[in-house]
């Protein structure tokens, strides 16, 4: 009855699908872009850290389900300032992948925003909050651990070494034994 229009339909009903499904999978993955800016304090004294080492690693899954992985999209460091203020900026053009901070300074229990050092658990909230209080390095606490829960927090396992100079240096006294 249709003859060769239902095939050009269905091949046009297909088309559209998959315009739409591009729209709807695009605007899901919102760009983040902009800038993470937050202020680093101790937290027995409430007074700024000033010279604290900030990484953020962004990363994004790629791929089919079940033999998707995991992609390094960029990384970015600062330094806190007097005030112990920072800017990271975002990568541009990240979607929804995983965003990990991580602050370090020597003397100071590393601040992750995906993991508690010592803690079973992560995070509830990912979000960088606008301060961040960092806690003394308590005595008798493993470095060893502290160390493997800074790679742990800066996700180490796509984060390029080469792209992280500023942060490397900070934690390289810690990992040469203090």
């Amino acid at each position: 009855m249709f003859g060769n229009v239902a095939p050009q339909w269905v091949r046009q009903m297909g088309a559209l699908a998959a315009i739409l499904l591009c729209g709807v999978l695009t605007s899901g993955c919102a760009q983040l872009g902009g800038s993470i800016q937050s202020q680093v304090r101790d937290v027995q004294t409430n007074q700024p850290i000033s010279g604290a080492a900030v990484l953020g690693v962004w990363t994004k899954r790629v791929g089919f389900p079940g033999l998707d992985h995991t992609e390094l999209v960029g990384n970015r460091e600062a330094e806190t300032d007097a005030e112990g203020r920072f800017t990271l900026e975002r990568p541009a053009g990240i979607g929804t992948g995983e965003e990990w901070v991580a602050v370090y300074k020597f003397g100071y229990v590393a601040w992750s925003n995906i993991y508690i050092f010592q803690v079973p658990r992560g995070r509830p909230d990912p979000t960088v909050p606008p301060q961040i209080q960092l806690d003394p390095f308590p005595p008798g606490a493993s470095h060893d651990e502290h160390i493997r829960f800074i790679y742990k927090a800066i996700s180490s396992s796509v984060s390029r070494r080469g792209d992280r100079h500023r942060f490397d240096e900070a934690i390289r006294r810690e990992r040469e034994g203090r």
